[in-house]
């Protein structure tokens, strides 16, 4: 079957990295530029936000895997990473700082080399006064679509019955302020928790936060645009019945923010696994309206995973997904350093295309997928983007279902489906020899992904290292 549609994708390896060890559920986004790709791993440690940049150059090869670190400072001035963003082709680590005894949280930005050498020399991008370290206020910074511009927005301690004061700064790719100012959003004298941040070259900022509705949660934009006023915005269904399940957040080509996941019926108690009706759609162009869309019959756990725009289609990628936690006796002392263990059930891919604007919603297909993992499944969630103007959806299958070989039916196959715009699905494209997936020791982790210019690079990796895999 490879072979056969071998034409449509190809696949190359790149060279392992030094010694790597993968952390267990790590946050990840990455980045690509005409120089190379780049992978940022997030975890916490101790109350220490890590990051782990990996930088593999065109040919696939990783020249770079270092932890990003700062020192954490004491307990009355405490620093620590707030992003780490890569400006035109510079990866950049802002860094935020807690001087109890100067009353400022302060942020700053340095480059970091393709060694992963932090900068000594630090730009200062703003301040704000606090009292207490517990109300500090706090920093978000979002890379602009074009990547050569970054937005940085500093949301001041809260004081209750009053709006919540914003300060921007609007940086060019040398991390000089080319802009800066302060909003609030007035009528709105409750504290924003803040959950997403993005902004648009033109200068919108999109702050996404999580708000509640009786018995549901759900999403709220508050919008700024520069020069004009701050508007919100609850991204709610307008059926009453209804309620927004899980989604995912991405800027259209024209710098519109777009959200799209999938819905569920209100229910004061529901037993068993959460059951998705359909999914929805939300165009900040489109006079702030959630547009619904009814599956033919519920699925079960359904998980939004990525959202792609290619051409005149948006692709909501997802798949069914849980995890349940493995309940522990550990107690006393011994459970402040215990990790929790979860059962993880990945199941069917789901793809549904909407109409470039979000008005309508043009096919809801599935791909057939059954895994069941313990405690780690980097390995088992899904890589999508888009290569020869297709949705790509790359991911591990089992060996069995591919190939007649009774030794080897429960390795993992990594696997490629392409989606044409149309909903047209190819036949699956698998990379048994390419990969020598009977005799490699490393694993496809689809968690890991990069997607530019037709080419979908995906992170493998074994006990000790690290390479990439290109799919084009």
């Amino acid at each position: 079957m490879g072979l056969s549609a071998f034409a449509q994708v190809q696949v190359a390896q790149g060279n392992n990295s030094p010694q790597f060890s993968l952390s267990k559920q790590v946050d990840f986004t990455s980045f690509t530029t005409a120089k190379a790709d780049y992978f940022v791993l997030k975890r916490t440690e101790h109350f220490e936000n890590i990051n782990t940049l990996i930088v593999a150059d065109k040919s696939g090869s990783i020249i770079t895997d270092k932890e990003i670190r700062v020192n954490m400072g004491s307990f009355n001035n405490q620093s620590g990473v707030k992003n780490l963003l890569v400006v035109n082709s510079t990866p950049v680590v802002f860094v935020g700082n807690r001087d109890k005894n100067a009353g400022k949280n302060t942020l700053t930005a340095s480059t970091i080399d393709d060694n992963g050498n932090i900068s000594t020399a630090m730009v200062t991008i703003g301040s704000m006064d606090f009292e207490k370290m517990s109300n500090a206020g706090d920093w978000y910074a979002a890379l602009t679509p074009d990547q050569k511009h970054v937005a940085v927005i500093g949301k001041s301690p809260y004081e209750k019955g009053t709006a919540t004061q914003f300060s921007y700064f609007m940086l060019d790719d040398k991390l000089q302020v080319t802009g800066k100012g302060t909003f609030t959003f007035a009528g709105n004298d409750k504290n924003i928790y803040v959950t997403n941040f993005l902004a648009s070259d033109k200068g919108d900022l999109y702050i996404i936060a999580d708000d509640f509705d009786k018995s549901y949660k759900h999403p709220t934009l508050y919008k700024y645009s520069v020069g004009g006023t701050g508007v919100i915005v609850p991204v709610m269904t307008a059926d009453p019945g209804l309620k927004n399940l899980n989604y995912i957040a991405r800027l259209s080509p024209r710098g519109d923010l777009v959200l799209a996941g999938y819905m569920q019926k209100k229910s004061t108690f529901s037993a068993g696994d959460p059951a998705a009706i359909g999914t929805w759609m939300f165009n900040s162009s489109k006079s702030n309206e959630v547009k619904t869309f009814n599956f033919d019959k519920p699925i079960t756990n359904a998980t939004a995973r990525n959202l792609v725009y290619n051409g005149d289609v948006w692709f909501l990628v997802g798949e069914q997904y849980k995890a349940d936690k493995v309940e522990t006796t550990v107690s006393g002392p011994a459970a402040a350093n215990f990790e929790e263990i979860y059962n993880y059930t990945h199941g069917d891919i789901i793809v549904t295309g909407f109409s470039a604007d979000g008005s309508s919603k043009k096919f809801d297909l599935s791909v057939e997928r059954q895994w069941t993992a313990k405690d780690f499944d980097q390995d088992l969630t899904v890589a999508s983007g888009t290569i020869g103007n297709k949705l790509a959806v790359v991911f591990n299958d089992q060996y069995g279902k591919y190939i007649d070989d009774r030794y080897h039916k429960n390795l993992k196959l990594p696997v490629a489906v392409l989606v044409s715009n149309a909903g047209v699905v190819d036949s699956p494209v698998i990379f048994a020899n390419e990969l020598d997936v009977k005799v490699s020791s490393y694993t496809l982790y689809p968690q890991f992904f990069n997607n530019d210019q037709g080419h979908l690079m995906v992170l493998s990796g074994n006990a000790q290292s690290i390479k990439t895999v290109t799919f084009q």
